[in-house]
C-alpha cells in the first residue's frame, strides 16, 4: 500500500502549470517538506487511513472550500469545488458518512452545482447521498461564532479543506502573489481552528502555501514560495498561512490532493468507483463554469483549473483509476470489464 500510495503522490505532484504561475517548480519541494514532517512514504495513504479510522457509518464530516471574492473571483475558482465534491462523494459512498459543505457565501452555487454533477443531492436537510451547504460570512467575529456553532451542532469526525485561503501570522489573508484579500474573503479558518482545538481530524489540500493546512509546513512555505516570507501588502509578513492540519497534501492543484485521497480510499475499501470517472470529472468542471466559477489563472469561466486543461484533469483521473485497478488486481480482485 505504501508503494501504491507513493505512485499516487508522485502523480498528483507532477508540475504542469503555466510558466507565469509563481508556484511552478515548487510543488514537489512543498510535498517533500510535508512528507518528511510526518515521516511517512505517502501522504494520500496516511490521509485515507486516518479517515477510515475516524469516520464511521452515519458520522458527519465537513468539507471546506472558499476563494470567492469580488471583483476578481465573485463565485470562486475551479480549484476547490471539484476536489470538495470528490472527497464528499468518496466518504458518502464509501463510508456512509454525511458530508456537509462549509463554504464562503460566494462559493455556494459553484459547490452546489459541482456536488450534484458528482452524483450527490444538495438540500437543506441530511439524508443518504444528500449533502448540505452552509455559508460562512466575511465578518471575522460572526464567522468565528458560526463555525463554533456548526461544530457543536454537527460534531464532525473529520474536516477537509481544499484551496481555502487562510491567514498568515498577523491574521492577513493573501493571494498567491502576496496581495491582501482579508476584507473580501470568508473567514473559514475558524472551522479548522475549532477542529484542531477539539482534536478533530483535519486534512488539507494546498498548492500555494496561502491555504488552510499550510501552517504545518510554514517554514518551508516561507523558504520556498516567492511571497511566502515577504508579501506585497503593508503587513510585510508573507502569505504563508499559519493554520495547521493533521495531514497537509501539496499538489499541482489543490483538487488533485483530494483526488489522491479519494483514490486511496477506493483502494483501501476495495471500491474503485469511489473516485469519480472521467465523464463525471468533466461534468463537475462544466457545472462550476455554469455557476460562474472561473479559472484561477485567467479569471475566465472556462473548463480549466489553474491553467491546466479539462483534458489534463480527466487524464489525471484516468491514471488514478489505473493505479487503483491495478493495485486491486495485486490484491487478487478481478478488474471490471
Amino acid at each position: 500500500m505504501e508503494i501504491i500510495g507513493g505512485y499516487v503522490d508522485r502523480l498528483i505532484t507532477v508540475q504542469m502549470r503555466p510558466r507565469v504561475f509563481p508556484v511552478r517548480g515548487r510543488i514537489h519541494e512543498l510535498y517533500e517538506a510535508a512528507r518528511e514532517k510526518l515521516a511517512v512514504k505517502s501522504l494520500t495513504l496516511l490521509a485515507a487511513q486516518k479517515v477510515i479510522e475516524n469516520v464511521k457509518d452515519g458520522d458527519n464530516v465537513f468539507v471546506v472550500t472558499g476563494t470567492a471574492n469580488r471583483p476578481y473571483l465573485p463565485h470562486g475558482e475551479t480549484d476547490g469545488p471539484p476536489g470538495a465534491a470528490s472527497i464528499a462523494r468518496a466518504v458518502s459512498l464509501g463510508l456512509n458518512a454525511n458530508p456537509i459543505f462549509v463554504v464562503g457565501e460566494g462559493d455556494v452555487e459553484g459547490v452546489k452545482g459541482c456536488a450534484r454533477a458528482a452524483g450527490l443531492g444538495v438540500e437543506d436537510y441530511q439524508s443518504r447521498n444528500t449533502t448540505m451547504i452552509v455559508p460562512v460570512p466575511v465578518d471575522d467575529e460572526t464567522a468565528r461564532r458560526t463555525c463554533a456553532e456548526l461544530i457543536d451542532r454537527y460534531d464532525p469526525k473529520a474536516v477537509f479543506s481544499i484551496e481555502t485561503l487562510g491567514p498568515n501570522s498577523k491574521g492577513v489573508h493573501h493571494t498567491v502573489l502576496g496581495f491582501d484579500l482579508t476584507e473580501k474573503l470568508p473567514k473559514l479558518h475558524h472551522v479548522f481552528d475549532e477542529a484542531n482545538k477539539r482534536g478533530i481530524l483535519t486534512i488539507a489540500g494546498i498548492d500555494g502555501g496561502n491555504e488552510l493546512g499550510s501552517g504545518s509546513i510554514e517554514e518551508a512555505v516561507r523558504r520556498l514560495m516567492p511571497y511566502g516570507n515577504v508579501c506585497q501588502c503593508p503587513c510585510q509578513s508573507g502569505n504563508a498561512c499559519c493554520t495547521k492540519a493533521d495531514v497537509v497534501i501539496p499538489a499541482n492543484t489543490s483538487n488533485w490532493a483530494l483526488y489522491g485521497v479519494s483514490a486511496m480510499l477506493a483502494l483501501l475499501l476495495k471500491k474503485p468507483d469511489l473516485l469519480q470517472d472521467v465523464d463525471t470529472e468533466h461534468r463537475m468542471l462544466e457545472a462550476c463554469v455554469a455557476a460562474g466559477v472561473v479559472d484561477g489563472v485567467t479569471f475566465r469561466p472556462i473548463v480549466v483549473v489553474d491553467g491546466v486543461s479539462d483534458k489534463a484533469n480527466q487524464s489525471l483521473v484516468n491514471l488514478l483509476h489505473e493505479i487503483v485497478h491495478n493495485g486491486l488486481i495485486e490484491e487478487g480482485l478481478k478488474r471490471p470489464i
